[in-house]
């Protein structure tokens, strides 16, 4: 299955406040349901299995030489793992370039 990138200004705190949850329709008490997981969602804090996490930090590259020869491929990953990130904050203009 594709995976996809939901990108949101602020992390809801609750369900309530998330822009992917709906009430249930046809329903006399007021169901919320999100609308990723199809879960009933709570309206206080955020659960367990919510799938929506916050974007990770971006890693630190030891540019030292002796340290750099023996850790290349940790420090290479790094770089791209900081790229990925910078690329996804200048596309959605939360970062400054």
């Amino acid at each position: 299955m594709p995976k996809a990138i939901l990108i949101m200004d602020d992390m809801p705190e609750c369900c309530a406040d998330c822009p992917c949850s709906f009430f249930e329709r046809d329903n006399p008490i007021l169901n919320l349901i999100c609308g990723v997981t199809q879960e009933d969602a709570y309206n206080v804090g955020k659960p367990d299995w919510c799938p929506l996490r916050e974007l990770p930090e971006k890693r630190e590259i030891n540019h030292n030489k002796n340290h750099y020869i023996s850790n290349f491929w940790t420090d290479a990953k790094s770089v791209g793992w900081n790229a990925y990130l910078d690329e996804i904050l200048k596309d959605y203009g939360m970062r400054k370039e």
